[in-house]
């Protein structure tokens, strides 16, 4: 199955876990200042983008907290009905477990270079109690297939690694590579079967 209509894949703004390094997950951390004048700007970006063309779209997001904080932002950039946002569980953070609510510094201390031995092995690594990237990648698969299937110009608001994951999986790459694209929060994608655009806001 072929993209064949565009998918926009927005992160959430900065929170205020963002600004200590810590771990987020399944757990919530509210918008920063800067992370609704984040929103505000991809809101309006995304805004001059869908008027290039009137078509219908399919409003998706993450159900946690920061997402749908953002997406009611950007929402009021494109005078949207709250109402047309659907949450799909499916577009959640990657689990982290134990390690939700800690600072790399604090897991590097009960667990030594457990970051190194992650980016070495994104495939088979697991967090502590959390959800393996196979796991993540699955549900990823499962949310584009049915994007796909829609036929119709999707817009979603998610997160960092799950968003990742989604938009290599339209690219075609292995796990290594989704592990270590961008993760902008001052920037959203246009994705097209096996290629991605990066709109800055």
């Amino acid at each position: 199955m072929k993209l064949t209509a565009p998918l926009y894949m927005l992160r959430h703004g900065e929170t205020a876990w963002n600004t200590e390094r810590r771990m987020q997950g399944t757990r919530n951390s509210d918008l920063t200042e800067r992370g609704r004048a984040q929103a505000i700007a991809m809101g309006r970006a995304l805004a001059r983008e869908l008027a290039l063309e009137e078509r219908p779209t399919i409003f998706l997001r993450s159900p946690l907290g920061r997402t749908r904080e953002t997406s009611l932002i950007v929402g009021r950039e494109l005078s949207l009905d709250p109402a047309q946002w659907r949450d799909d569980k499916r577009l959640a953070e990657l689990s982290y477990g134990n390690w939700e609510g800690s600072s790399w510094t604090e897991i590097e201390t009960h667990t030594p270079d457990a970051l190194n031995t992650w980016k070495a092995d994104p495939e088979s690594y697991c967090p502590p109690g959390g959800e393996s990237h196979f796991a993540l990648r699955r549900r990823q698969a499962a949310a584009l297939a049915d994007i796909i299937a829609s036929n119709t110009r999707t817009i979603v608001v998610g997160h960092g690694v799950s968003g990742a994951v989604l938009r290599g999986l339209n690219l075609g790459l292995d796990a290594r590579a989704m592990f270590v694209l961008e993760k902008p929060q001052d920037a959203f994608f246009r994705l097209s079967h096996g290629a991605e655009e990066r709109i800055l806001t």
